[in-house]
Order: C-alpha cells, then sequence, then structure tokens
C-alpha cells in the first residue's frame, strides 16, 4: 500500500506522521549507542536521542492542541489494572504500578559571555555554534534524516 503523500494530509495527520518517525528515529540513535564501542561515539548517539525525545514531546503538544480527542485521552489518568483488564485470566486485583517522579525543572541556560567569538554566520547556517555543511541542490531546508522518505525537498515545493 502506498504512503499518502504529505501534500494530501491535514496538519494533525503530518503530526502523527512526524511523531512516528521520530519515535522511530529515538530507537535507531539508541540501538547505535548500544552498539558502539567508542565512549564518545556512544555519547553522541545518545545525544541525538535526547533530541529526537524533545521533538517528540513538541509534536505531542501540537497535536494536543490541534485534535481535542486526543488531549481528552492525554488528560485522563489510566487506572490501575486497565491493561491486565484486556488479558484473559487476568486477576482482578489491580497491579501495582510505578509512576515516575515529575522531572526536575531544567536548568537556565547560562547568556553567552561577551568574549565569545560570534560568527558571521547567518543562524540557520550553525549547527551547535558550528558552522554547518553547505547546502546541496538536492537539499530541503526543513527535512532531516528519515523525514526525507519519499524524496522530501525534491520538486516544486520549495
Amino acid at each position: 500500500m502506498a504512503e499518502t503523500p504529505d501534500s494530501d494530509l491535514d496538519d494533525v495527520a503530518r503530526i502523527r506522521r512526524v511523531l512516528a518517525r521520530e519515535l522511530e528515529t529515538i530507537n535507531e540513535y539508541e540501538s547505535f549507542a548500544r552498539a558502539s564501542s567508542h565512549p564518545e561515539v556512544k555519547a553522541f548517539f545518545l545525544h541525538l536521542a535526547s533530541e529526537e525525545k524533545e521533538h517528540v514531546f513538541e509534536a505531542v503538544h501540537m497535536l494536543r492542541m490541534l485534535d481535542t480527542g486526543q488531549d481528552t485521552h492525554f488528560a485522563s489518568p489510566i487506572a490501575p489494572g486497565h491493561f491486565q483488564q484486556a488479558v484473559a485470566g487476568a486477576p482482578t486485583a489491580p497491579a501495582q504500578v510505578h509512576v515516575p517522579a515529575p522531572a526536575p525543572a531544567p536548568a537556565a541556560i547560562p547568556a553567552r559571555t561577551p568574549t565569545e567569538p560570534l560568527t558571521s554566520l547567518p543562524p540557520q547556517r550553525l549547527i551547535y555554534g558550528l558552522p554547518a555543511p553547505p547546502p546541496s541542490a538536492e537539499s530541503h531546508p526543513l527535512t532531516v534524516g528519515s523525514l526525507r522518505r519519499g524524496g522530501g525537498g525534491r520538486g516544486g515545493n520549495r
């Protein structure tokens, strides 16, 4: 079955597609990290996975904002034993469920000191303060990695 072109999707469907791809990418980066024998390479992949998790959070935020039916599910807690009830012969007593404590608030990011050199490159040409490689004729500024499946960036969408 062929995948629906992005141009034929509404915003909610596009966000769900991005969310699925971000989740796939997290799994891939974490798998690369597990397979790595070099500590810095492992840290690099875990760093990338962490960034993708932020993208998942942002996509879920957008999804909740645009789809009130979906938001209702996020706003409702899952009752203890919910999953066990779906299994035939499951015990009637609710299972103990571990609910993690909320994550602490992130520390403030320190501002640049006046002695840090600034670059003359425009912001869109920087990646983590390092110059980004020049764009190729086939590149698209809004797609990276697995999001380029299906030829994103080619054609008259620019």
